[in-house]
């Protein structure tokens, strides 16, 4: 009897639910990153933890390197939130809170929220956390004070970085990474410093000699490959001007050109600070207003005197008055690119660039015409392309003709194309809503974080000065975010008003009317893709399928 005893213990210790886990690791790009947050310590002691439970087992482990955790936008976790909602892991185990996410507000969303709606287990090692034994408010209000700490450090840390940084500039220290080409960077004293590499800079005063004898980019680059001089990622790998023999020698491109020609650096003028990608709660990089550039003269060698860099840079100002930033004329207005972004080149593969042109009629009447090149097709190396171009009028009387035909042959109606033009507008609409929401959590950070920083002032642990400066700096950051948010309310109010439109052009091109003008909505509810060959042949990727609309892709390839 008692041997029948332990058989049934044995059976009641079995575990009604075995866990599919999943184990995240994160490590921060924080200067300060102690050894023991290491990827590999994390991981072990995940695994060491899920080896000593019996209702877990390991499906796939997921890491983040060199990623902030201040937002979500992250590689590894992002492959992991898709296989939780795929069904494929049902449980979650990071080392401790910091790891999973710095923002309290959205980190305390997954844990209380959204793990919770989607049935997942969390399990913060080191922090004795399990979301499975949260009892009560007491272990909550724990929890969010952990996320709270630690959201506090990495705004630390951002502010610290921030402030060294700015300091540096001051004292006009190079804080970039590689350096311009023609410079090399040095430590004098305590600063970093641009230093000349005269072979190099000699490449830097041709091209400025070649400008301003009248030369264009196109000519520069000519000039640049004849005499076989290395691409700046190229110099900066190998530490060679020029390529010796044809091996390994490309073409320098054309922005490469401009940029140089440009930059107030090589007149020894250092300009910082024209990005920024730390700014907390706004971790992705941005433009700053020129009025907080940080611009100091004088702080290194000249490649050429200022004399030279403002004529070029008259002589830019002069061609951009006649031409906007993408070199059209504007006298005639620019029409939107229905194809922008899906028209490839099929030999290559390269992204094919419009052309545009301005013709005038005997009648003085002028209007704009437009066509599409391989951007390789004009290339002098070994990358030169055979796709020369194609107008846009014979695109598109290939695109429409193809979809004609499609519609006909596949049996796809009015009603259906109708339905799929809702859904994907629905489709779209929820993505925009997203960001928005997104952005107003961001704001909400702001205005907490405002508080906290008021609540410093009045108890004296920061001065007044630290707190206007401060308080101005959140003003900018949630003035671009409601920027950026009225930017997302008027597009979700194109959508809707884009919606009808759409729905006409589609009745009247699966009727074959002949009135339907292809538009950009329609092209990208229609078309995944377009790759064009020699002699006009046209490849068409349909983004939709006769059984289920958008859930296949279908090919046909016309010719002209």
């Amino acid at each position: 009897m008692a041997r029948t005893c332990r058989k049934k213990q044995e059976t009641e210790k079995q575990p009604e639910k075995v866990y599919s886990t999943g184990i995240y690791a994160r490590l921060s790009v924080d200067a300060g990153e102690r050894k023991n947050e290491s990827i590999e310590t994390q991981v072990e002691i995940a695994r060491d933890f899920i080896g000593r439970q019996a209702d877990m087992e390991l499906y796939d482990t997921y890491t983040d390197i060199g990623k902030t955790g201040t937002n979500f936008e992250r590689d590894g976790f992002e492959r992991m939130m898709r296989d939780v909602r795929t069904g494929k892991i049902d449980c979650i185990v990071v080392k401790d809170l910091s790891r999973f996410g710095r923002n309290h507000i959205e980190t305390g969303n997954y844990i209380e929220k959204i793990f919770p709606f989607m049935g997942v287990r969390f399990i913060a090692v080191t922090d004795n956390f399990d979301s499975m034994g949260i009892s009560g408010r007491n272990e909550d209000m724990g929890i969010n004070l952990k996320n709270l700490v630690n959201e506090m450090y990495a705004r630390d840390i951002a502010v610290k970085v921030k402030a060294s940084r700015r300091a540096k500039w001051e004292q006009g220290s190079y804080t970039g990474g590689i350096a311009p080409y023609g410079y090399k960077v040095e430590w004098i004293g305590d600063k970093r410093c641009l230093v000349i590499e005269e072979a190099a800079a000699d490449i830097v005063r041709k091209m400025f000699e070649l400008y301003l004898s009248g030369k264009n980019m196109k000519e520069i680059v000519v000039w640049l490959y004849d005499n076989k001089v290395a691409r700046p990622e190229q110099y900066h790998r190998t530490g060679q001007v020029y390529c010796y023999g044809d091996k390994g020698l490309e073409q320098w491109a054309r922005a490469t050109v401009k940029m140089i020609l440009t930059n107030p650096v090589y007149m020894g003028c250092l300009v910082q600070g024209r990005t920024c990608g730390k700014d907390y709660m706004m971790r992705k990089r941005h433009d700053i207003d020129s009025g907080d550039w940080s611009v100091k003269e004088h702080t290194h060698e000249a490649i050429v005197s200022e004399d030279t860099f403002f004529e070029a840079a008259g002589r830019f100002e002069k061609s951009s008055i006649y031409c906007n930033k993408d070199g059209f004329s504007t006298n005639i207005p620019v029409e939107e690119d229905i194809f922008a972004g899906i028209l490839y080149c099929g030999e290559c593969g390269s992204k094919m660039r419009r052309v545009s042109a301005v013709k005038q009629f005997s009648s003085k009447d002028r209007v704009r015409t437009y066509s599409y090149k391989c951007p390789n097709s004009e290339r002098i190396d070994s990358l030169k392309c055979g796709v020369k171009s194609i107008t846009l009028n014979t695109l598109t009387g290939i695109i429409k003709e193809v979809l004609r035909q499609e519609f006909t042959l596949s049996g796809i109606g009015p009603k259906d194309i109708v339905e799929l033009n809702g859904r994907e507008a629905e489709k779209l609409k929820a993505e925009w809503n997203s960001r928005l929401a997104m952005l107003e959590r961001k704001l909400d950070g702001i205005r907490q974080l405002g508080s906290e920083q008021y609540l410093q002032y009045r108890m004296g642990d920061i001065g007044e000065e630290k707190f206007r400066r401060a308080k101005e700096e959140n003003d900018r950051n949630a003035a671009s975010i409601r920027e950026r948010s009225r930017v997302i309310v008027g597009k979700l109010q194109e959508i809707d008003s884009g919606t009808a439109r759409k729905n006409h052009f589609l009745r009247t091109l699966v009727r074959g009317s002949g009135e339907e003008e292809l538009t950009v909505e329609a092209v990208r509810t229609l078309v995944h893709g377009i790759e064009v060959y020699p002699q006009h042949r046209v490849k068409v990727v349909f983004a939709f399928g006769k059984s289920e609309l958008l859930e296949g892709k279908e090919e046909i390839v016309a010719d002209p």
